[in-house]
């Protein structure tokens, strides 16, 4: 854990879902590895692949109402960019029981997050591997960074085997105050609140493609359905706008752009006119380019969502359905450039808990 004399940097570790075909899921990696290798450091992201998770993304690419043949192309794509973009430690690791042989010192620490890396269901069950079970916290520091259960497990229902993983770390910074709440009981330590990691990076400071170049276009990345998605249509031709489907396929759509990587489904949210989403991460990207935005989540799911759009006072973009769109105008979707401002705290804070635990030589932990 400790630097030699001849390193100025450090050997950093991050575990996450950084092989899904998921935007928010592979960016959010992407930004956490940037963010930290911008400090000096040298960063990789375990490439740990549990055979069932694999599984049920491949399947949700081609059954179901997300099905597509396109899929494929898509797959592909987000292969390129992990393989592009980001430092793996290795080949993939299917088994937990295969982690092992990384606990020999070679991070000086590692990071756990962000994303719903705590959330139990059928995807992806307990697994020890997110919370560095086979890591000794005496040759490496263990954190947690934006790390999450989601709204739907209770950490402390498994408090069994979570209470003792969860003393191991050395710190913990959490996304939200509900896996915030279940840290705090199970270890007697409230935990940091810090941002999703893709506050972190300047998105803005990349190069992204414009994949469509038909005009102005309202983004639809979500599923509404067929009376939610009539609304959405008469908004944007009330607009003169084209619909384009970013990730998504839908009968209103103008285009559709499904097999598409992560670097082209930011060019399509950066270089679009409005964008309409029920995605976490289609909405903090909307926010980022300061895209107009109509936001709809149900209740149930809008705690992490929520939370940021009333920091930066942006709630009355935040709808329960698609279904009352028609009754706006796209200026009412609009909001100063200077909004996020709000958050720049938490964004410092954020920083603050990455640059102490992962600090250059001469700041010692």
């Amino acid at each position: 854990m400790d630097m030699d004399n001849e390193r100025t940097f450090m050997k950093i570790g991050i575990i996450t879902f950084h092989n899904t075909p998921n935007f928010g899921a592979t960016l959010q990696c992407y930004a956490l590895s940037k963010y930290l290798g911008s400090l000096g450091h040298e960063v990789e992201v375990i490439n740990y692949m549990p055979l069932r998770a694999l599984w049920m993304y491949f399947r949700s690419q081609f059954m179901g109402k997300r099905r597509s043949a396109r899929n494929v192309g898509k797959l592909l794509k987000f292969r390129r960019f992990v393989n592009d973009k980001l430092t793996l430690s290795g080949a993939p690791v299917f088994r937990p029981d295969k982690l092992q042989p990384l606990d020999d010192g070679r991070y000086d620490v590692v990071f756990t997050g962000s994303d719903e890396v705590w959330k139990v269901d059928s995807i992806r069950p307990l697994d020890g591997s997110f919370y560095f079970d086979f890591l000794s916290p005496e040759k490496t520091r263990l954190c947690a960074f934006a790390a999450s259960a989601s709204t739907v497990t209770d950490l402390r229902d498994h408090a069994e085997k979570t209470g003792p993983w969860l003393k191991r770390f050395h710190d913990i910074a959490v996304r939200d105050p509900h896996t915030g709440e279940a840290v705090t009981a199970l270890t007697g330590s409230p935990p940091t609140i810090v941002c999703d990691p893709t506050f972190l990076w300047d998105f803005e400071a990349e190069t992204h493609p414009k994949p469509y170049t038909g005009g102005d276009y309202l983004a639809l990345y979500g599923w509404p359905n067929a009376q939610d998605s009539a609304e959405i249509r008469k908004f944007a031709d009330r607009h003169g706008l084209k619909v384009v489907g970013v990730g998504a396929r839908n009968k209103i759509c103008d285009a559709e752009f499904v097999a598409i990587g992560p670097q082209e489904w930011l060019g399509l949210i950066r270089h679009s006119s409005v964008v309409v989403t029920d995605f976490f991460h289609g909405n903090i990207f909307a926010l980022l380019f300061n895209r107009p935005l109509y936001a709809y989540v149900a209740p149930k799911k809008r705690m992490k969502l929520e939370r940021i759009m009333k920091m930066v006072g942006l709630e009355h973009l935040l709808h329960d359905t698609p279904s009352e769109i028609n009754r706006y105008a796209l200026d009412d979707l609009r909001y100063p450039a200077g909004q996020l401002e709000g958050l720049a705290p938490l964004i410092d804070s954020s920083k603050a808990f990455l640059k102490r635990n992962a600090p250059s030589k001469g700041h010692p932990l």
